[in-house]
């Protein structure tokens, strides 16, 4: 019979998207691992295996879930002016917060490994297509409701908001403070409604 686990597999994840986004890939060592995660060098190993296979399952674990509350987001009812300002309120609230930044701050560490690893890579260009795709449909139901004009190019647009959405992450890291981050946020408000129907 196999054994129960003495611990919570998801719970460790967490543990290790802060380990490796406050440390990057490369500065994050066994012992950094053993330390941040609560677990035995071999727990490590038998559940998640090498350190490259850790990092990848939790930069999937995490932009997975990511992705899962952005596409909620946008389901909801509201102006799709609303919705975007909520989209990038909430990762400002992120990385203005000393603990959850950390977590996020594992998506740049994962940007400069896919470099070096191309089924990072790949995932790391799947996930960006579906972010477009949901600002696309997004976009699309407010051109449809007759909220946007007809003249815009949602395709484009879709793409300046995912990208836009991830540039926050390392204009966060590299020091920004909340005020120059909600600035970059009050552009983006500011070319939805610039595409709105007047």
């Amino acid at each position: 019979m196999a054994r129960t686990k003495a611990f919570d597999t998801n719970e460790v994840l967490h543990k290790a998207m802060s380990v490796f986004g406050s440390r990057g890939y490369e500065g994050t060592s066994l012992p950094d691992l053993i330390t941040g995660l609560g677990i035995a060098r071999q727990s490590i190993y038998d559940t998640y295996g090498t350190k490259r296979d850790l990092f990848l399952t939790a930069v999937k674990y995490y932009m997975d879930q990511k992705n899962h509350d952005l596409q909620q987001l946008l389901d909801q009812p509201g102006t799709v002016t609303d919705k975007v300002e909520q989209a990038f309120s909430t990762m400002i609230r992120i990385l203005t917060d000393p603990e959850l930044r950390q977590k996020c701050f594992i998506i740049s560490s994962a940007i400069e490994q896919a470099l070096h690893d191309e089924e990072l890579a790949a995932f790391l260009h799947a996930n960006t297509e579906q972010v477009e795709h949901a600002f696309y449909t997004m976009l699309e139901k407010g051109m449809e409701q007759g909220e946007l004009s007809i003249e815009l190019n949602i395709r484009d647009l879709s793409r300046f908001l995912a990208n836009e959405r991830i540039a926050l992450v390392f204009a966060a890291k590299l020091g920004m403070d909340e005020q120059k981050l909600v600035s970059i946020k009050q552009i983006v408000l500011s070319i939805m409604k610039a595409s709105k129907v007047n």
